[in-house]
């Protein structure tokens, strides 16, 4: 629809203004903080650094801190490594729409370059000015991963993405995009029948549990900071901040909410989470050393819990319902085998795999290092969940595929509906030891002979009043017709 200029220029702005956006959201609460609160001896610039810092760090990039006393206390070197999900979720959507739009161009290549060039200027940029003595970004990371976070969601979008609709009722397809899709397409034919029989069921059940498990986990956050509300504003009030500081902290919470949500769908599986070097937070129980006073941590149950792993049954009940629920999507499967329990394991075990290795990979991007000394692993550990969820998911979803994948018919059905249907189209001709049909090939008269048993023969003999076999010195056969 545009033509090369036009959709590099439209790119490059778009681009920009996702920038402006994912920066200025934690700018502008910053600035007015510092100019309501503002202290002689820090300048607008500190608010500058920590936005840039957080900006950095939703991209995957770490923060180091060099030694220095904060809040009167002495620490060593550290590092902030975890990634606030809630910004970067922000991010990955602006990135996919900056996509979806190039999506509707006659090339995508100049778009792809835009994005590169400026969403790379800028980190390079920002990741520059914002180093301070207090506060470094890695300065390999951060003038490169941002932008390669960012161009790569938008070229998947405009790849794979529908495109938005301009008021184009048929819009030119890119050459860039037929090729790519083109391409995995003949890819994706040529893969065995486990891509195209066991995969979509697998994915859609393995999906769904680890969507349940974090729903539950969500809606159970909510309920216990609603509970323990008492404990909330004690913990605010605790920290003595202004109404002005008390809302950036919340939206810094916020920010790091969809880790938070992570870390409960940890729970539920029943391999737990940690805050901190040696503590754990499971359902079995909480054995936690001193916390940061952050009003979110109100939500963390304490001690011993007698009912704590009831908890299980939230992933195991999941995966009930989903096994069972993608039978209609499983049709494929139950015509690949004759036994039951052949269809289930090819279903549950696949499915189990795809919920753990989702689980582990969840939890590789919300775990991290949030401050000094204990507080340097934080969150779930990634092998030891996915190796819970696989084992829970596995046996529940294989024995709910007993009714999902099952064969529709055993294979002896099977047969005799092959013998019905080679016995309709026979033409029967009695005779002493079965039926016959006549029928013509290559000029010639043929006896196809379908016995009591369903066995087809066909008689090539000539009859006793034939001539015997044509003069061609081929013994007989079939001739073509002349």
């Amino acid at each position: 629809m545009f033509s090369r200029r036009t959709t590099f220029i439209t790119a490059a702005l778009e681009t920009a203004l996702a920038v402006a956006v994912g920066l200025g959201i934690l700018l502008v609460p910053l600035t007015l903080l510092w100019a309501v609160e503002n202290n002689s001896t820090v300048d607008w610039s500190a608010a500058y650094r920590t936005a840039a810092d957080v900006w950095l760090a939703a991209h995957g990039v770490h923060i180091s801190v060099p030694a220095q006393t904060i809040a009167g206390v002495a620490v060593g070197d550290f590092s902030i490594s975890m990634i606030p999900l809630g910004l970067t979720a922000l991010l990955v959507g602006l990135a996919y729409r900056v996509g979806q739009r190039l999506a509707t161009s006659v090339s995508l290549w100049p778009g792809w370059l835009a994005i590169a060039f400026v969403y790379g200027g800028f980190s390079l940029l920002i990741s520059t000015t914002a180093k301070s003595p207090l506060a470094l970004p890695d300065p390999v990371a951060g003038p490169f991963l941002p932008a390669i976070v960012f161009t790569s969601v938008a070229m998947l979008s405009s790849v794979f993405a529908k495109p938005a609709d301009l008021g184009v009722a048929h819009p030119q397809l890119a050459p860039e995009r037929a090729l790519i899709r083109g391409w995995l397409a003949k890819r994706w034919d040529g893969l065995g029948w486990w891509a195209h029989v066991v995969m979509p069921p697998a994915l859609r059940a393995g999906t769904a549990i680890i969507v349940i498990l974090i729903g539950v986990s969500a809606v159970t956050i909510s309920l216990d900071l609603a509970f323990n509300w008492i404990e909330v504003i004690r913990l605010y009030e605790g920290m003595q901040l202004t109404l002005l500081g008390g809302i950036l902290l919340t939206v810094g919470q916020i920010l790091f909410l969809p880790n938070f949500v992570l870390f409960g769908a940890d729970w539920f599986t029943g391999a737990g989470f940690s805050i901190g070097t040696g503590s754990l937070v499971s359902p079995l129980g909480s054995q936690l050393g001193p916390l940061p006073a952050l009003p979110v941590f109100a939500a963390i149950p304490a001690g011993q819990l007698g009912f704590g792993m009831a908890a299980i049954a939230v992933p195991v009940v999941a995966a009930i319902f989903a096994t069972l629920r993608i039978r209609s999507h499983a049709a494929e499967m139950r015509f690949e085998f004759a036994s039951p329990i052949t269809a289930a394991l090819s279903l549950g075990l696949p499915v189990g795999l795809v919920a753990a290795i989702e689980m582990l990979l969840l939890n590789a991007l919300t775990r991290g290092a949030i401050g000094p000394g204990r507080f340097v692993e934080v969150g779930g550990n990634p092998l030891t969940t996915a190796a819970a969820v696989f084992a829970e998911v596995a046996l529940v979803s294989t024995i709910a595929a007993f009714y999902t994948a099952s064969p529709d018919a055993p294979d002896a059905h099977l047969v005799e509906r092959a013998k019905t249907t080679v016995a309709k189209f026979a033409r029967p001709e009695a005779d002493g030891q079965g039926q016959s049909t006549v029928v013509k090939l290559a000029g010639k008269k043929v006896t196809k002979r379908v016995t009591a048993d369903i066995e087809d023969v066909y008689d090539t003999s000539y009859p006793a009043t034939s001539e015997g076999p044509p003069a061609t010195g081929h013994g007989g056969g079939f001739e073509p017709e002349k």
